[in-house]
């Protein structure tokens, strides 16, 4: 399935790439063509209707929590995995936007791997927060050049449950025990520096306003969280995409879930294109870094 064109509406700027470096995290406006957003809308209606892709992590939170579902808010979180392996929309939009170019110009990347996409909406009155997490420890990967691209499909406030990122927290070098998102609870087996515990108003924190249109992207390592959707009305949609570029390698994390192709890689192995992992942009000869 093609798609719209590859190229952003503009360039990623000199003072985007610094704030990537520094913070962890930019948020980059109006740079993605309308139309690759608009190419989303019914795929993610679609997979949010499907049980057997979608998890429901309202349902989840109750679980984990031993608490009762929808027992402060009448919304539900729903997120699904690796939609781009059977969705031929999510494919073209992982493979073919300008995502991939707009990652290699922050990561200052010779090539750069489609990890995975995930879908996360929160429905307006949804009272799950997303827990304080970092990519890194969910990924089997280990590198510099790792980032989650996350692109609103619906304007998205701190009311509606914009995401929080601990600016500079990417440069700690830990790598911090993954939970299950909508609980502190770490994932059993699962190892690594436990997640800080950071104030709701820490200053450190930033939140960004975005539109559709915009693409926020962050670090692998980047501590961050988000707030419940307190709108009566408005939804939270978003899809979002990870890439990895050059001088990756995979690193095999105990207790966190692996994919199709993991058991064909060991710790240590560099990332290479393999149809799991495949290439999906390559800097060409005279092109600018």
């Amino acid at each position: 399935m093609s798609g719209p064109t590859s190229e952003p509406f503009r360039p990623v700027t000199d003072d985007e790439i610094d704030a990537f470096a520094r913070d962890g995290v930019v948020h980059l406006p109006a740079i993605l063509p309308n139309e690759w957003v608009e190419l989303l809308v019914e795929p993610v209606e679609a997979t949010i209707t499907d049980p057997v892709i979608t998890t429901d992590m309202t349902a989840l939170r109750a679980a984990v929590t031993d608490t009762p579902p929808h027992s402060t808010g009448p919304g539900r979180f729903l997120s699904g995995v690796d939609h781009w392996l059977h969705d031929p929309a999510f494919a073209a939009f992982a493979t073919a936007s300008p995502l991939p170019a707009i990652a290699a110009a922050l990561m200052d990347a010779e090539r750069i791997h489609l990890y995975e996409d995930s879908v996360l909406v929160k429905e307006p009155g949804t009272a799950e927060t997303t827990a304080l997490h970092q990519d890194l420890g969910y990924f089997h990967l280990d590198g510099d050049r790792i980032c989650t691209t996350w692109v609103p499909l619906d304007p998205v406030t701190v009311e509606t449950g914009a995401v929080a990122y601990l600016r500079g927290s990417h440069r700690s070098g830990l790598v911090h025990r993954p939970n299950w998102f909508v609980s502190d609870e770490p994932l059993p087996g699962a190892e690594g520096t436990p997640v800080p515990t950071i104030d709701v108003d820490d200053p450190r924190l930033i939140r960004f306003v975005v539109q559709p249109g915009d693409v926020v992207v962050h670090h692998a390592a980047t501590l961050h969280g988000a707030g419940p959707n307190r709108s009566t009305t408005s939804r939270r949609r978003a899809v979002s995409v990870r890439y990895c570029g050059n001088d990756v390698r995979y690193q095999l994390r105990p207790g966190v879930p692996t994919k199709a192709h993991h058991d064909q890689v060991r710790s240590g192995d560099q990332v290479v294109d393999h149809p799991g992992c495949p290439v999906v942009w390559r800097r060409t000869v005279g092109s600018a870094r």
